[in-house]
Formats: C-alpha cells, sequence, structure tokens
C-alpha cells in the first residue's frame, strides 16, 4: 500500500532530515565504515529513512502514490523472493562473456516496479538486463541471444508482440508483477540489514544497451562501483538543495534515466516518476510540478522546447520556480536555453555516456555557472586533450577511465571549453567529418549506414561518400567471401534499402551503381583509434567516386522503357520512370502529366534520378542532351518535360527568366465576360501573417468597414482555425480588439489552387455576393523555391480574380489590391544605369526586372497578371498593386518577427558578438503604420485625379524619410552591449558561417543568416543599404499617413531590441 500524495510538502532538513551513507566506489576492496553497492545502500535507507519517501510515482487519475525507502526496501526484498519461487525456480544459468551468472531480461513500463524488479535480480545475485520498450521484437531477440539471458520478465502489454519469436527461441517468458503487488503498509515494512552483499565488486551486475539508431542495439554492463559511482553523482551546497521532489521524464531502461532514482538513494532527493499510461508533455510536467510541489527536473531538450513554447509563458514560470532543471541526451537550442534563463529558470547541462555513466554532478546553479557547458566530476579519472583548432577556435578531447576499468574509454564528441571554467566546463560541438553536405545544400548524416554495413557481418568497414554531389553512395571494405564486387552489392542492397527507410529521403543511396567495393588487399584508412579517416578514403579512392557519378549519369534507359515512348508517347513513358524508378508514393491514376511534381512532394535526389533518366531517354531517342542541372525545377510537370524535351532548342544564351514569366502569365490570365456590382465588406488573405495581422485589427477599428472575411488555408496538420485561436494569434502581436470589433470578423477555410476555391456553390456564390474589397497579402515567404514551383500561388490569384468579377448588380466596382514587393522591380535599381535613382510607380517590362530568384519573379508573374487584367478589363475592377519596401516592427510594440531578414541578422551579429558594416541608407516602414496606409489606399477615393479616374495601378509603399545605416546600427549596438568598430559585411558573413559549422548551429538558431546565405551575400545588401529606393507619389496622394511619416527613433529601435530579447531571441 502506497502512501497518497495529498498533503505532501516541499521537503526541508527540518521538516524531512536524511540521514547520509558513506559510500566508497575508488576501492575495489571493502573500506571500513562505507557501502560498496546500491543493494547496502538500499538496507541503510530502510533502517535510517524508514519514512523518507523513496519515490512518487504519478498515475493516470486519482492521487499519485508516495513509496518511502522502508516500503521500497520491504518490495525488493518480496520482489526478489517471488522471483526465487515463481521465475528461476532455483536455476541458475552458467556464465557468459558478459557476466558471472547468466542474466534475467526486463521488458517493463517505465515506473517504479522496473526498479523493484531491477534490484530484485541485484539482490539474488542475477543480472539485470534492461531492455527499451521502443526496442523492436528482433532487437530484443539479438541482446537476449548475445547476453545469454534465461528468461524474459515484461509487463502483460509489452509481453504479447514479443511471445511468438521468444516461443521459437525457447526463452521463458514471465509476466512482471505490477509495482503495487509487493508495496506493504507502511507499518509492515522491513527495517533490518540482511544482506547479502556482494564481494567482488568489479563484477557486472547491470546490463544496459545501445539506442540502436545506428544497428542493431549492443548491451552495456555496469559494474557495482560503477552503480555506486552514479549514485554519487551530485554537489549540493546544503540539505535544503539536496532535499525537494526531483521530477525525471527519462525512461528507467536508460542510463540518463536511472540517475534521479539513484540519487534519491544517496541524499533523499525524492525522485518522481511520471505515469507510463501517457507520454510525457509540456502540460503533464507543468501538471506534475504543481501537484507534487516539485524542486526539481530532469528531462530532454525537446520537451524543455515544448515548455518554452506553452502560451503565456506558462511553462517558463512553472520552470523558474525549481532549484534547478537538468538537460541531456542532446543539445538544447541557444534559442530556448537562452529564453528559459532570462526567464528565471536554472538550467544545468547533463553529460555522460553509458559506458562511462554519468559525467557531470547534479547541483543547483549559481554564480558565474554558464548552462552552455557540462561541469565535468573531479572525482572521477579523466584526461582532456588538445587537438587541432578549428576555424581559430581551440578543441578538446575527453578520456574517461572507469572505476575498475583497465583502459580508458575516449568519448567521441570534440568539445570547447569555458575559459572561465578551463579545467571543468565544457561544451560538445559535434564530431569532424560526420556531416557530408550535398550541391543542393542538404545535410547527411552517414552515420547510421555507414554502422548498419558495418554490423551485417560482411563489411568490415563503410564510409559515405557525396560532398557536393547531388545524392550519396558508399565505399565499403569487405571480409574475404569469394562473392565477387556484383555479389557483394547485391548481398549488402538489402540493408542500404533498410537504412534508407530510416533516413532522409534525399540521403539515400539510389543505385547499387553508387557501391565502391574495395579491392582484395585494399583497406580503408584509419586513426590511430581504429576510425575511418574519411579525408583519406575520399583521396585513396578519389578516380572510382568521379567513375560513379559518370556512370550514373551515362546510365541507359532499360528497352521497355524506351519502347513504351517511342509507341505510347514521351509523357506516357515519363509518367512510367517516375512510377517504377523514383518510389513515386501515388498510383498512376492519382496524378496527371500537368501536375506540378514539387507540390506532389518530389525530393531533391528523385529530382536528380529523374534528371539522370531523362538524360539517358534523350540519348536513346535521338534528343537534345544537353539539360542544365535545375532541368526538373524550370519544367516541374511531366506536361512541361516533354514540351522541353520536344520543343524548339534553347537560344545560344540558354534560358531567360522573362521568357517564363510571360507564358505564366498568359497561362493564368482568363477572359472575363459581362461584369456586373455590391457594398463595403472586406476579404481579406494572410490574416495570420505580421502585415495580415495588422491589417486585419486596423480593417476592424475601421468605421467604413462592417465585416471581414478572412480566408484560411486548410491544413493537413494543424487543427481549424477558430475566431479564439485567430484571437490569440493576434494577442502574440500585441493587437487586441474590443468584442464588437471581433464581430466584425468570420472565418473561412478554403483550398487556394482549387477551382471556386474548394468552397461549396452555395456558399461560394454567398461570398460573390458580399465582397466589396478584396485585400490580397497572403504569400509563403521563402527565397529558395523555383519560379514553376510557386504556381500555387498563381492559381490563388487567378481564383480571387474570378470571385471579385462575379456578375453581382449590388456591387458597382469592387476594389481589389495585391501586396506585392520590392524584389519585383530590384533588378531595375540594381542596374548600373538605374542605381541610387528613385524608381516611379509604374509597369516595367519583365527583361528588366527578373531575377532567376523564385520569390522575386513570382511576384513579377502575379503584378502581369493584374495588369493584364486591368488593362484588358478596365471596368471590372479597381485594382491597385502595392511594392513593399522594408517592413519593420510595430512602431507602438516593438512586434518583430524574428523570422525577417533584420531580425536574422541581429539575431547572428549577437551570436557572433559584433556587427556587420553596412554603408548607405535605409527605409524601414513599422508595420501598424504600413497597414495604416494600406487601409487608407484601399479606400482611396477616385477624386485624388483630376479625372475622377481610379487609384493608381502601381503604389510604393516605403518610408520615404531615409537614415542612414551606421546611426541604426550605432543605436543596436548600444542596446545589445557590442562593439562599435564592425567588420566588413563579406567578412562577417564569412565569419557567421564558420561559427555555425565550427558550433554545429545545423539548424541556424544562434546564426539564422546561413539559412538565407546566398540572398545575404548577392541580394541584401543592394536592395537593403539604398540602390534600390522606391519612389512614393503615389502613395503620398492617396495616404494622409504616408504624407507625414518621419524617421525610426531610438526609441521604437530600443522597443524591438526589447522585443527579441523578451522572446529570448537576444
Amino acid at each position: 500500500m502506497a502512501i497518497p500524495a495529498d498533503t505532501l510538502e516541499k521537503a526541508s532538513p527540518e521538516l524531512r532530515p536524511f540521514v547520509r551513507a558513506a559510500v566508497n566506489f575508488s576501492s575495489a576492496e571493502r573500506q571500513p565504515g562505507c557501502l560498496h553497492s546500491v543493494l547496502e545502500l538500499i538496507d541503510f535507507n530502510a533502517v535510517h529513512n524508514t519514512e523518507h519517501p523513496f519515490c512518487i510515482q504519478a498515475r493516470p487519475s486519482g492521487p499519485h502514490d508516495v513509496i518511502t525507502h522502508g516500503q521500497f526496501k520491504t518490495a525488493v526484498d518480496g520482489c526478489a523472493q517471488w522471483m526465487e519461487e515463481s521465475v528461476l525456480a532455483g536455476d541458475r544459468g552458467k556464465g557468459t562473456a558478459f557476466t558471472d551468472v547468466a542474466p534475467v531480461a526486463l521488458l517493463m513500463d517505465s515506473d517504479v516496479g522496473l526498479l523493484i524488479h531491477q534490484f530484485a535480480l541485484l539482490k539474488i545475485g542475477v543480472p539485470a538486463l534492461i531492455l527499451s520498450a521502443r526496442l523492436s521484437s528482433a532487437a530484443i531477440l539479438h541482446l537476449i541471444e548475445t547476453t545469454s539471458a534465461t528468461a524474459l520478465l515484461a509487463s502483460e502489454r509489452l509481453s504479447k508482440p514479443i511471445q511468438p519469436t521468444l516461443t521459437t527461441q525457447g526463452v521463458s517468458l514471465h509476466t512482471a508483477q505490477p509495482y503495487s503487488h509487493f508495496l506493504p503498509p507502511q507499518h509492515e515494512c522491513t527495517t533490518q540489514q540482511n544482506g547479502p552483499y556482494p564481494t567482488s565488486l568489479d563484477s557486472n551486475i547491470l546490463l544496459l544497451h545501445s539506442s540502436g539508431t545506428t544497428g542493431l542495439p549492443k548491451p552495456i554492463p555496469m559494474t557495482h562501483r560503477q552503480l555506486v559511482f552514479a549514485v554519487s553523482s551530485h554537489n549540493f551546497d546544503t540539505e535544503c538543495e539536496a532535499q525537494g521532489p526531483n521530477i525525471s521524464t527519462l525512461p528507467i531502461f536508460h542510463g540518463y534515466g536511472l540517475l534521479a532514482p539513484l540519487i534519491s538513494l544517496s541524499v533523499g532527493k525524492t525522485t518522481c516518476l511520471p505515469s507510463p499510461a501517457e507520454v510525457p508533455n509540456a502540460a503533464s510536467i507543468t501538471n506534475l510540478i504543481r501537484t507534487t510541489n516539485a524542486a526539481s527536473l530532469m528531462t530532454v531538450p525537446f520537451l524543455l522546447d515544448d515548455l518554452a513554447a506553452l502560451p503565456n509563458d506558462e511553462g517558463i514560470k512553472a520552470l523558474s520556480t525549481l532549484d534547478f532543471v537538468g538537460t541531456g541526451g542532446a543539445a538544447l537550442s541557444a534559442d530556448v536555453g537562452d529564453r528559459l534563463t532570462a526567464g528565471g529558470v536554472k538550467i544545468v547541462n547533463f553529460y555522460g555516456t553509458t559506458e562511462t555513466g554519468p559525467l557531470t554532478p547534479s547541483f543547483v546553479p549559481k554564480g558565474t555557472y554558464d548552462w552552455r557547458y557540462f561541469r565535468l566530476r573531479t572525482d572521477m579519472r579523466y584526461e582532456i586533450t588538445e587537438l587541432e583548432s578549428r576555424l581559430g577556435q581551440r578543441r578538446f578531447r575527453l578520456t574517461v577511465w572507469p572505476f575498475g576499468a583497465t583502459e580508458g574509454i575516449e568519448v567521441a564528441d570534440q568539445l570547447i571549453r569555458n575559459e572561465n571554467h578551463p579545467e571543468t566546463d565544457f561544451a560538445a560541438v559535434g564530431r569532424d567529418d560526420d556531416v557530408i553536405v550535398l550541391a543542393t545544400g542538404e545535410k547527411v548524416n552517414p552515420v547510421v549506414l555507414e554502422t548498419m554495413l558495418g554490423d551485417c557481418g560482411l563489411v568490415k568497414g563503410a564510409v559515405a561518400f557525396g560532398e557536393n554531389r547531388f545524392e550519396i553512395g558508399v565505399i565499403v571494405e569487405v571480409a574475404e567471401s569469394g562473392l565477387g564486387v556484383e555479389g557483394v552489392k547485391n548481398a549488402i542492397w538489402p540493408v542500404i534499402v533498410e537504412v534508407g527507410e530510416k533516413m532522409d529521403a534525399f540521403a539515400k543511396v539510389s543505385s547499387r551503381d553508387s557501391i565502391i567495393v574495395a579491392p582484395a588487399g585494399v583497406v580503408l584508412p584509419r586513426t590511430d583509434k581504429g576510425s575511418i579517416a574519411r579525408k583519406e578514403a575520399y583521396a585513396l579512392f578519389a578516380a572510382e567516386i568521379a567513375e560513379v557519378y559518370e556512370r550514373l549519369d551515362g546510365g541507359s534507359l532499360e528497352e521497355e522503357s524506351v519502347e513504351e515512348m517511342k509507341s505510347r508517347g514521351l509523357g506516357y513513358g515519363i509518367k512510367g520512370l517516375i512510377q517504377r524508378h523514383l518510389q513515386w508514393p501515388f498510383q498512376p491514376d492519382e496524378w496527371t502529366e500537368k501536375d506540378n511534381l514539387f507540390e506532389l512532394g518530389m525530393n531533391s535526389l528523385q529530382a536528380v534520378t529523374l534528371h539522370r533518366l531523362l538524360l539517358a531517354a534523350a540519348r536513346a531517342l535521338d534528343l537534345p542532351t544537353a539539360l542544365p542541372r535545375d532541368f526538373i525545377t524550370r519544367n516541374p510537370s511531366v506536361a512541361q518535360l516533354v514540351q522541353a524535351l520536344t520543343g524548339p532548342a534553347p537560344s545560344q544564351n540558354g534560358h531567360h527568366p522573362w521568357e517564363e514569366v510571360d507564358r505564366l502569365v498568359t497561362e493564368y490570365t482568363f477572359e472575363l465576360g459581362p461584369t456586373p456590382p455590391q457594398p463595403a465588406v472586406v476579404l481579406l488573405t494572410g490574416s495570420s501573417g505580421s502585415l495580415g495581422s495588422h491589417c486585419l485589427a486596423q480593417l476592424a477599428r475601421s468605421p467604413e468597414v462592417s465585416q471581414i472575411i478572412c480566408l484560411l488555408r486548410t491544413s493537413k496538420t494543424s487543427p481549424p482555425a477558430t475566431l479564439t485561436s485567430h484571437r490569440a494569434h493576434l494577442a502574440t502581436k500585441q493587437l487586441h480588439l474590443t468584442d464588437i470589433e471581433w464581430s466584425k470578423v468570420s472565418l473561412i477555410t478554403i483550398d487556394p489552387s482549387a477551382p471556386a476555391l474548394g468552397l461549396p456553390q452555395d456558399q461560394y456564390t454567398t461570398l460573390q455576393n458580399q465582397v466589396t474589397h478584396i485585400l490580397h497579402t497572403a504569400w509563403p515567404m521563402t527565397f529558395k523555391p523555383s519560379l514553376s514551383s510557386l504556381t500555387s500561388q498563381f492559381k490563388f490569384l487567378h481564383n480571387l480574380l474570378h470571385l471579385a468579377t462575379a456578375q453581382n448588380l449590388l456591387t458597382p466596382r469592387r476594389r481589389f489590391i495585391f501586396i506585392s514587393s520590392i524584389a519585383a522591380i530590384a533588378q531595375r535599381g540594381l542596374t548600373p544605369e538605374y542605381a541610387g535613382q528613385s524608381i516611379s510607380e509604374t509597369s516595367f517590362p519583365t527583361a528588366q526586372t527578373t531575377m532567376g530568384i523564385g520569390y522575386a519573379d513570382a511576384k513579377i508573374v502575379c503584378e502581369k497578371i493584374l495588369e493584364k487584367f486591368a488593362a484588358t478589363y478596365p471596368s471590372a475592377l479597381e485594382i491597385s498593386i502595392i511594392r513593399c519596401g522594408q517592413i519593420a516592427g510595430s512602431r507602438s510594440h516593438g512586434v518583430w518577427s524574428v523570422m525577417e531578414q533584420v531580425p536574422m541578422l541581429l539575431r547572428s551579429g549577437v551570436s557572433l558578438g559584433v556587427l556587420p558594416q553596412i554603408h548607405g541608407t535605409l527605409s524601414w516602414l513599422p508595420v501598424d503604420t504600413a497597414s495604416t496606409i494600406i487601409t487608407e489606399i484601399l479606400f482611396c477615393p477616385p477624386s485624388i485625379s483630376p479625372n475622377n479616374t481610379p487609384p493608381p495601378l502601381f503604389i510604393h509603399l516605403e518610408n520615404p524619410i531615409r537614415q542612414p545605416w551606421s546611426d541604426i546600427l550605432d543605436t543596436f549596438s548600444t542596446h545589445l552591449n557590442l562593439p562599435t568598430p564592425r567588420i566588413p559585411f563579406d567578412e562577417w558573413i564569412d565569419r557567421v558561417v564558420h561559427a555555425a559549422e565550427t558550433e554545429g548551429d545545423m539548424k541556424g538558431r544562434k546564426y539564422p543568416v546561413c539559412k538565407l546565405e546566398d540572398f545575404y551575400r548577392g541580394l541584401f545588401l543592394p536592395v537593403a543599404s539604398g540602390e534600390v529606393i522606391l519612389g512614393t507619389d503615389n502613395a503620398r496622394k492617396c495616404s494622409r499617413t504616408m504624407r507625414e511619416m518621419r524617421a525610426l527613433d531610438a526609441g521604437v529601435v530600443g522597443g524591438y531590441v526589447a522585443y527579441w530579447r523578451g522572446g529570448g531571441v537576444l
């Protein structure tokens, strides 16, 4: 019977004193007055800390169970007796390569019951093999066979999937008892130390295992001394710090998860275990903190990410009440860590390996401790050796000698150190040469492939290659097999296919032709520690690697495919190639030759493979073979590929971007029949974006607007939006509307690319009859897609024009505003003859404005569609195209999305410790001001022109009051405590990229500039620093706010910094 947790209080020395035992793990021989095993510690606590809570076990419903040390010891004894009688029946298996006695495997839910069974086995001298509940049946069987385990004890729900496999292998399966079966009432607890205790302290008594993500898992033994070493991984300054419940979200079958219960045995820091009936999440953790009055938390980074993301900082507030929050197992992102610490959360970075045990202590951080670094224990033998510096940064390697081990364990991570604590504080920054960067910029971690090949029995060593190529291949060194090269390839191909299922689509080995088999007598170069030296291997096999890619590019098609193309047409044949060779997820009747392949999900490796297939087809059919690398992205449908392959040969200068723009304008412009008219309802797209949200607020507050209808995209991954969720979203931008203002707002979920926006006909007709104004702000903000991959945007515009031109006698003429970008005309400003001149608000030929950048050219396509429509049907709509310059954060609240280019630059500068030099001038328009101007333009009366003509077709929106970049950067430097001397922009970009690579910032959290490196190196400076200046005459005619614009003062800039700091960005 467990004690209910209803009255549980945070512990203190006065409330719940804890008697600590003296333990010793440094000596292989018993020392007087010391305990040397966990079994002794359990008995000691049962006598001296009988009623002190060992564990709080959360339950899915009802009160939590509180289990005292007295109850825990009694439960272990009872479980040991049950095992002797019902599981082992006096039978002890023979010793194995790992243990003196054959182990018993435990496959159990991660709750206190696993601890009871585990220590019960130790008590009767039988090693426990602890199995992860996440292992496959094959992995479980592998571990049982490898360790010669005689039996498996499993929780009832986990036993069914493995039972058939065990039956065929002759392994006995037993159902583990729930922990409640062994718990006595408190007054019936055993309070004597009754042994027996181990005599050989270096005997392996516990078997954990590797993760299995790089192949089949491997058993990892632990001795009594190593367990006591783990018990001692704490460094609390006071008894108060050592007390109070410690929540651990980590599974007990993991070495890190075992840490919290062991510390509870050592210093009385009660461990709190979540219910195994639910996966820990941000909400359940905050609830557990509240209901247990927790004092600390041990968890993993992704859960801290979720906690930091809870609304109203609920998670951060809960964590800030704790003495410490330990995180380990992976790297916590700098963004989340900084945000948590800014909110008062005391983060401790844990570090260790299953082989070495915990290498860092649990403690309450104080003083100059920096959460980015872990602090090594000083009660162990270790050595730090310096490696070759990288990019001017010193690197180190850690080697640890576990107690009882004869050899040191070299931890694979490269480390950097905190120069304020150079002896103890380090951070892992990754391994050399592990990541392969493809020509597409995508990154491949080849460890899974290399490890699984190495584990297959035939391969002695494997190393993947593909740096700056479009796909990877692999070199294998094989044992003597007599299979020959093709036989080896065929033998390992199933392993490669299996690995491919675990890797990103672009990271797969696509063909047996991508495998290089090292000739007999040729071995892969290795380092002193035995790992394969990548660069040396690449150099040794340079010729063979080159031949692989030549062979892939020069391959031929099977005869059937060629005949299919000849007899049934090129389009039918290409579609067949896609179905057969690309692992295409659709059936042939589920897609057409006109569908955009990238919108259907084609990845970069599939595009490369299709490119090679088309080269082979072109050779077989005597078609042009000069197909550029981006041939597929330029022609992203089968119909376009056929046209490109069979149409006129490209001009000598190759493909012209403006030709594609003109083609798309033609495709998405349509003939219009007689037109009609109705009153003032605004249809708004993009209302969840920064500009769209502010426009929504501005419209709702306007007395001229009776209703705003927000069009929202359907989403398969997110729940349908509601006014409540939309209201909450606006609140994050400090946009608060009254109930009366919200009563004007309605939401409609649509499919932008579908006819009639995917709406039922009656709803679509109602919409047509209501709308008087359309404000189209929606756009996916990215510079990376090709032009043709953005056809969904053209379809959306096309569909909005159809809706806007509906026959409605009540509406005289609808107003239609499209939000374009300075990027649509930046090319003109970058032309030397126009550089620095004001660009007028007018139309320009596509040949003068297209840039070959998908984002910019797609905006031009939309402009030209609208321009052509306005010229052809001048009485149908009042169209205005607003080209926006740099929209900055809110003037009133400082809210500026961190995903925009200026905040990304500043975030990278803060991480680097210096900002770049930017010469010239800037023009920033706060987003709340921009939305006011756009609303004024939306309702701009015809009277602004002398002949009562409609408002202008082209309007430019940027702050006409330009300011020196140097002044703004000085202000930012002051607020951010960065040095005023800045470094040249190109050098700064280089240093940012180097820092990101050095620190392993693959996702661009600290250095987001790297995510758009090409943009910052190419387009950012010219567009942002005054080479491209927008004329604003039309805008000032239409908008009073525009006429009264002023420069941004230091207070506004300070507001931006305050907002980013408050969000943990800076």
